[in-house]
Formats: C-alpha cells, structure tokens, sequence
C-alpha cells in the first residue's frame, strides 16, 4: 500500500468515524484543533486498527496523535512491524 493510499484511506475514518470534513485535513492539522469527541477519537482508533489490521497501542509515546502526520507515521510504523513479524 503506498503511501498516499494510506493517507487516504485515514482520511476516509476521520470523515466517517469524526465526521470530520475530510478537505480540512491535511498533514500538518493539528487533530486537538478539530475538537473530536472521545467515544468518536475511539472509533477513529478502532477503524484505524480494522482498516490497515493492526493494535494501536494506549498511551504509546511511539504513537502520537498531535497532527495528522503523527498518525500517518504510526501507521506506516505499526504496518511496518506487523510486516516484519
């Protein structure tokens, strides 16, 4: 999966999931900004998870959710890892 269908297709779970509209998301956004409701930031992390088959680690320091790109890179990370087991 390359790296611009990854972005797409979280951008997809945040419009879904967030009901975020997915033309204010852009790499740098900063998600505190986007004011997402926990139980939604939860379903956000469960699609993540269902999405690319991976476990998003609680309270990871390794997993960011500052921006977009820190998502984005714990992704491919935790894509990564899962490949390489």
């Amino acid at each position: 999966m390359t790296d611009e269908e990854i972005e797409e297709k979280i951008r997809d779970i945040f419009e879904k999931e967030g009901k975020i509209d997915r033309s204010s998301l852009d790499k740098d956004t900063v998600l505190e900004d986007l004011n997402i409701a926990s139980l939604d930031m939860v379903q956000i992390l469960f699609g993540i998870e269902e999405t690319f088959d991976v476990y998003v680690p609680q309270d990871d320091e390794n997993f960011r959710l500052g921006t977009m790109q820190d998502v984005l890179d714990g992704v491919r990370k935790l894509m990564k890892e899962r490949a390489d087991s």
